[in-house]
Order: C-alpha cells, then structure tokens, then sequence
C-alpha cells in the first residue's frame, strides 16, 4: 500500500473514531494532529512552553510520510497512537543514551496499555522536528 492509500486509511478511520465518540472534542494536541491527517494544515506543529515540535510529510526516511509506511503499514502504531503521537512528549521521559541510536537525536518514551511508545526528534534551532514515531515491541 502506498503512502496516499495509507493516509486515505487513516483519514477514514479518524472520521470513524469521530462519529463514535461520545465527548465530541479532541484534545488541543489531538486537534492539531487530527487537522493535519484530514490535511486543513502543511505541518502539525505542536507548541510547549518554549519547545516546538513540528511534524511535516518527509520522506520514507524521516516524517509523517515514514511514520504511515514504516509503522502504520505495518500495524505497529493504530489511528489513537498517531493522533496521540504529541503524547508520547507531553507525558513520556526523555531517554539518556540507553535506546538512542543517534547521539544527535532526542528521543522520548512512554508506557501506555504496556505498550512501549517512542517519539524521535531531530533538533534543529529551537525547534524539533519529528523524525519518527513507533511502539517498540
């Protein structure tokens, strides 16, 4: 499946998650996820504090487009994980050396259902910039 099918996938499963949900708003971080799967945004940009952390299409390397086919593709990460996927930096701890497999690189971790999350930025000036997302197993 290729990247545009992914997305299309995604964006149905969104508005199915939406017509199913009782409380009808999203979190201000799901939001901001959620504008940028039905594409009302160039890049999700998700702003704490003085850290802001933009995720953008990529490439199959790096970005939301690797994210759908290296992961999503792959049933590693469900619809909730990725429109969750700012929760991973908001409630997860930042990982020393242990897990990293770039120094230059900031990863965050989370546990949630006792599935391990992962969240990897690439620092760039001020801000970050999301080089993937995944559940390790």
């Amino acid at each position: 499946m290729n990247y545009s099918n992914l997305l299309k996938k995604l964006q149905k499963e969104v508005k199915n998650i939406e017509t199913a949900k009782r409380k009808k708003r999203w979190k201000p971080h799901q939001k901001i996820m959620v504008d940028y799967i039905n594409g009302s945004s160039k890049q999700a940009i998700y702003v704490d504090n003085e850290t802001k952390i933009i995720l953008a299409e990529g490439d199959k390397n790096k970005g939301f487009m690797h994210i759908l086919l290296g992961h999503y593709k792959n049933n590693d990460l469900e619809t909730m994980d990725i429109i969750n996927i700012f929760e991973i930096y908001i409630r997860g701890i930042k990982l020393a050396s242990k897990g990293v497999s770039n120094d230059y690189l900031t990863v965050y971790m989370t546990l949630k259902n006792n599935k391990e999350f992962r969240l990897v930025l690439n620092p760039i000036n001020d801000n970050s910039l999301v080089v993937t997302a995944y559940r390790k197993s």
